[in-house]
């Protein structure tokens, strides 16, 4: 069967989506070059064209997974023909993805390097779509802010730092994570002045 000639930059996302699947799959340590580029149907020779390694497409792929991630997020929190309180759920869901996708990556220095570097970017770039949702929610009544982005910031980096500390405690796994977000319509109540019972979270049956 003939190969598929693609072009240099389309042959380096495919590879990039490729190796975003696998490593999320089967984590960092158990991912060979030869997954990805057999995965592309390509070969070894095609794979050093565009990555000088393994190390290299991970950051690569983890960077672009990092992306998007934060453009999930703003899709989510900034679609209005979904409820307000809708968006609120369906943003913490693809939250869990990405701490149940980490967990299954997890195992070697350099992912927790890489992952370390990634997180801030992930941070920051969630401020300011859950920022634009704060004041929306202010305009609707139902949260009460005196500056929203200082309070996008104190959500994101409190969730998150909630996280970060289980997962340092050994103790981060799908029940740890629901009782975290569980907790969060407590801390929105107190920190927006909201009823808490419209950021209430259960998990999807």
């Amino acid at each position: 069967m003939a190969r598929v000639v693609k072009k240099p930059d389309e042959r380096k996302d495919e590879l990039l989506e490729i190796a975003i699947k696998i490593f999320m799959e089967k984590g960092y340590g158990n991912t060979s070059i030869k997954d990805i580029y057999a995965e592309a149907n390509g070969s070894i020779g095609m794979f050093y064209h565009h990555f000088g390694s393994k190390e290299e497409i991970f950051e690569a792929a983890m960077d672009k997974y990092t992306d998007l991630f934060v453009e999930k997020v703003a899709e989510i929190l900034l679609n209005k023909e979904v409820s307000y309180t809708e968006r609120y759920q369906l943003v913490l869901y693809h939250w869990m993805g990405l701490v149940n996708g980490r967990g299954r990556v997890s195992g070697t220095q350099h992912d927790i390097n890489v992952f370390r570097v990634l997180s801030g970017k992930m941070l920051s770039g969630s401020i300011n779509p859950v920022k634009l949702y704060i004041d929306e929610g202010a305009e609707k009544g139902l949260v009460k802010t005196n500056d929203s982005r200082k309070s996008a910031i104190v959500l994101v980096y409190g969730i998150f730092g909630l996280i970060n500390e289980e997962r340092n405690n050994n103790h981060l796994n799908n029940e740890s994570t629901l009782s975290i977000f569980n907790g969060v319509s407590k801390i929105i109540s107190l920190l927006l002045d909201a009823d808490e019972s419209d950021f209430s979270f259960a998990e999807k049956e």
